[in-house]
């Protein structure tokens, strides 16, 4: 596996993601008395994820694809169907990256994802309105 990222979406919860050998991001999590997972969340990349949680019970996880597009990928456990809760498909967000890349949350309903380009410029994609 990858170099692990890791998030804490409320009281006694980590989640954390990291790429497998196998290309495909790899989850696992804190409930508060155990670890449990791991679990495949599938794709196919080649640098390890970056995740935000802009509130309670909500993830949103990026990826570098083996197309350089950047990727996308969230689950909301409010609605959870067991503890890994039932996760979105992988979306592509376009974008030709050269590197991981790294997310924040500003403010509930917010995530930012920031990317190098291949000409080594930072680029910044907002994904507002989330709620």
């Amino acid at each position: 596996m990858d170099a692990p990222t890791a998030v804490s979406w409320g009281p006694n919860r980590i989640d954390c993601f990291a790429l497998g050998t196998d290309g495909a991001i790899w989850h696992k999590w804190w409930d508060g008395a155990a670890w449990l997972g791991w679990e495949s969340l599938g794709g196919n990349f080649l640098a390890a994820p970056a995740v935000a949680s802009w509130g309670p019970n909500r993830l949103d996880l990026f990826a570098r694809g083996r197309d350089n597009a950047l990727w996308y990928k969230w689950v909301d456990f409010s609605v959870a169907h067991g503890h890994a809760g039932t996760w979105s498909g992988w979306h592509s967000l376009g974008g030709v990256i050269d590197d991981g890349p790294a997310a924040v949350s500003p403010r509930p309903g917010q995530v930012d994802c920031f990317v190098r380009g291949m000409n080594n410029s930072l680029f910044h994609r907002s994904l507002a309105g989330l709620m």
